[in-house]
């Protein structure tokens, strides 16, 4: 079943209006009547028939539009010896059955089966597909056009000329199933031999159920092939298609009562078959009460609050499903974010997309999901992460580490040429944990990890662990204030801006007592560093 617009109220007018309400049947030409029944009635004196058949049916309600394709072969028509193919092509699935020597040959999830059937039976079914025996006894209106090459018959039809022969164009529809045709035309063309060549129908019928009713509109174009030379018909082996046991019914409902939904946008057919009339239509995602399912695969559930309907078991869920829509363009990571292998947060991992990266997209699910192909993988992102918009260039850097040779180094700043080819950058220095062998100068190879939205970033670390001869130590002295203290352990806001912590196990305290949190107080070390370490010095004194 796929999406399909048309304007059915003005084609149900303008049928409408072509053939008038109930009234008594209209007096055809004599010859044209002949004629059209002779070139109808003419196929059972053919051998064969090699027939194509494209059918389309579209609901007033959704304007959701069912497909069917059937192509028939049938051979032996004027012998005892009748032989068919049936190959049947929906929206739902297809299928292929077969008859010969009596019997009618189908395969379906019970297995493959045969059963006997009459000729006549056969004939009916067949005629169910292409209309073949409309004769004149059912229309209202029917002239026709003659040219040198053949004649095209014009015809039409209402629910009351058409009587008893609705239900061969309503295949399955039950006498309580509330369904009518309200009118019917086409239009047949012969070659000059007056054999059928083509046959197009337009149908117009209501299905009603207590208060609602839909109405749909079904064309149906059936090509008769040229068979001067015969039809063949190759049949594959049917030796393994077996009679049902005698109590075995050909196909069991089973009921079950629950709710289902539709994976996909289904056709609702009158009976479980793919021949049988659509009743109506269900869009992806729709929940339906099941009343029941058949041996071979269908689902019978409750149609409109009222009508009996079948839909194939392929297409249904008990767990609602998540729907995703088609769409097409390119979107921007907002975020460092993973691209799932399906719309789950569950799901595998595929790979990942970088802040700002571009990606291409392909859908969207009702679950909030978005589809994109990534290195031409199917996968999902969730859609918070991305945007149609190219996020702003954010310069800001978060804990970014850069190697690089040391241009100039001073107390609290530090130039590095970079590594990576951006050139010079400098970092502010106050605050980094500097990691040094000894001391830093000029030419050392310096690694610094930092933050900040450019120059000068903010150092976070300084590691140099270049060792240069002839560097002594001597004291350094800074005075601050104690912001933590331990017996062991004391950090220091310098008056030189740098955050530094002492070991103090083994520190002379010149003061009365220890030291406290907020008391000002000097401390002195020795350093080979130019004084700048910032963490875990060993003191030499404590002066507060």
């Amino acid at each position: 079943m796929r999406q399909k617009r048309w304007i059915l109220g003005a084609l149900c007018a303008l049928c409408m209006a072509a053939f008038g309400g109930a009234g008594v049947q209209a007096a055809f030409a004599p010859e044209v009547e002949t004629s059209y029944n002779t070139a109808v009635q003419g196929q059972d004196a053919l051998d064969g028939l090699d027939v194509s058949v494209s059918e389309t049916t579209v609901s007033s309600e959704t304007n959701l539009s069912s497909e069917k394709k059937v192509q028939l072969k049938l051979s032996g028509i004027k012998s005892n010896f009748l032989k068919a193919s049936i190959e049947t092509l929906t929206d739902e699935s297809s299928s292929t059955s077969y008859y010969l020597d009596g019997y009618y040959y189908t395969a379906s999830a019970d297995g493959k089966q045969k059963r006997a059937m009459e000729r006549e039976d056969i004939w009916t079914m067949i005629n169910s597909e292409i209309y073949l025996d409309m004769t004149s006894n059912y229309l209202k209106m029917l002239y026709s056009k003659s040219d040198g090459a053949g004649t095209t018959y014009y015809f039409g039809a209402t629910a009351e000329t058409l009587g008893d022969y609705a239900k061969k164009l309503l295949t399955g529809v039950g006498p309580d199933e509330g369904v009518t045709i309200d009118s019917l035309q086409g239009t047949m063309d012969t070659d000059k031999d007056g054999h059928v060549v083509q046959r197009r129908l337009q149908i117009i019928y209501t299905v009603s159920s207590e208060d609602h009713a839909e109405t749909f509109f079904t064309q149906a174009l059936a090509q008769f092939h040229s068979n001067e030379d015969g039809v063949t018909i190759d049949l594959p082996d049917l030796s393994d298609y077996k009679e049902p046991e005698p109590e075995e019914p050909v196909m069991t409902i089973t009921p079950l009562v629950r709710t289902v939904y539709a994976t996909a946008d289904v056709n609702v057919r009158a009976a479980g078959n793919l021949s049988a009339a659509v009743l109506g239509g269900l869009y992806a995602g729709s929940g339906v009460t099941q009343t029941g399912y058949t041996s071979d695969g269908w689902i019978q559930i409750q149609y409109n609050d009222g009508t009996t309907g079948y839909i194939w078991g392929d297409y249904v869920s008990t767990k609602k499903p998540v729907l995703t829509k088609n769409m097409n363009g390119t979107m921007y990571a907002t975020v460092g974010v993973n691209v799932r292998a399906d719309h789950s947060s569950d799901s595998a991992i595929l790979g990942g997309l970088a802040k700002g990266q571009v990606v291409e997209v392909t859908g969207a699910t009702d679950n909030g999901w978005i589809r994109v192909k990534l290195f031409g993988n199917i996968g999902y992102v969730y859609a918070e992460y991305l945007s149609w918009a190219k996020p702003v260039t954010d310069s800001y850097v978060s804990n970014a580490t850069v190697s690089g040779t040391v241009l100039d180094a001073s107390y609290g700043s530090l130039l590095v040429r970079c590594d990576d080819g951006r050139g010079d950058v400098s970092f502010n220095t106050m605050y980094a944990e500097m990691q040094l062998a000894d001391t830093i100068c000029t030419g050392d190879r310096v690694v610094v990890s930092y933050s900040g939205a450019g120059a000068p970033y903010t150092a976070n670390k300084v590691v140099d662990d270049t060792r240069h001869e002839g560097v002594e130590e001597r004291s350094y002295s800074v005075e601050g204030v104690v912001t933590a203290c331990t017996s062991s352990k004391l950090e220091l806001s310098g008056s030189d801006g740098v955050y530094r912590t002492f070991d103090i196990s083994n520190t002379d305290l010149e003061m009365s007592g220890s030291p406290r949190v907020g008391q000002v107080v000097e401390v002195t070390w020795m350093s080979a560093a130019n004084g700048v370490e910032t963490r875990n010095i060993d003191a030499l004194r404590v002066r507060g």
